[in-house]
């Protein structure tokens, strides 16, 4: 029997994961090599879904603002740079 997952989609989700992970950790029910791999996993998850909040976020921004300020502008520049570094 295959267990169905819920999918990840906000930080709250990961807040239950870990939450659950960390009780079942230390109440051994999980071993701590599998603790920590959930747990690496949810810290890239949580900057996935910052990096993607922040992509909509800009592109909302965009356009609203239009064509007012060119694309190479210092204020999109940080903010995609930011995103990038999330996503590292």
């Amino acid at each position: 029997m295959q267990r169905k997952h819920k999918k990840i989609t906000n930080s709250n989700h990961i807040r239950q994961i870990m939450s659950t992970t960390i009780n079942m950790l230390l109440n051994d029910e999980m071993d701590s090599q599998t603790a920590n791999s959930i747990a690496t996993l949810c810290s890239t998850m949580l900057k996935v879904l910052r990096a993607s909040n922040l992509e909509e976020r800009i592109k909302r921004l965009e356009e609203l603002e239009g064509s007012k300020q060119p694309s190479g502008s210092p204020v999109t520049s940080d903010i995609r740079n930011m995103i990038k570094e999330l996503k590292n």
